[in-house]
């Protein structure tokens, strides 16, 4: 864990939570070790402020390519170990860079949706978790995000953590590749969707 990331754990996140309460459940289905991919519903830019003092920890989080124009944005992010991803293409350098991460014996972490929607249900993941858990044979480990409406300052946000979903369920030697794909991408899906839906 990078000496930056442990601070904004430490001091800043507390702060962020304070005013804005949070419950989680399911925390000890975090595995202790070893590589794994985080997937959650985005709801809000402040998605990885609750999950960064759930974790011990730290996770590689995946980013679109816009924020990092922002050169104070772009500063902090590179400190935090946030990587860009564009998301108009298909982005192998970001590929590479998730692949760098499991790897490593590293958290990825993803918003599979690959943008924000600030109410309502989860919406369908995108192929790009799909390709990297193929490539690295990682786990996944889903999460969800709920709150009634969007985010807002003293609103009750709960996390709620699934059970790891091993390599070994993802994909099947009996199907094809771009059968494969499609089942990763239907059990991220429904699994986060599940979580969500238990609500608070």
């Amino acid at each position: 864990m990078s000496v930056f990331y442990r601070f904004a754990r430490m001091i800043l996140t507390p702060v962020f939570i304070w005013i804005s309460p949070v419950k989680i459940i399911g925390k000890e289905n975090i595995p202790e070790k070893g590589p794994f991919i985080v997937c959650s519903n985005h709801t809000s830019m402040s998605d990885p402020m609750f999950l960064i003092p759930t974790f011990k920890r730290q996770i590689f989080f995946m980013a679109k390519i816009e924020l990092f124009k922002n050169p104070i944005i772009r500063f902090v992010f590179n400190l935090m170990g946030i990587f860009g991803v564009d998301r108009g293409k298909g982005d192998m350098n970001a590929i590479h860079t998730a692949e760098e991460i499991i790897n490593g014996g590293k958290i990825l972490g993803i918003y599979p949706e690959g943008t924000r929607y600030k109410e309502g249900p989860p919406r369908k993941a995108k192929s790009g978790v799909a390709y990297i858990a193929m490539s690295t044979k990682a786990d996944i480990l889903p999460v969800s995000v709920y709150r009634e409406g969007s985010y807002k300052f003293f609103k009750k946000t709960t996390i709620r953590i699934g059970k790891i979903i091993k390599h070994e369920e993802l994909v099947s030697e009996e199907r094809t590749n771009r059968e494969n794909l499609k089942f990763i991408v239907d059990k991220v899906t429904g699994s986060i969707t599940e979580l969500w839906e238990m609500k608070h």
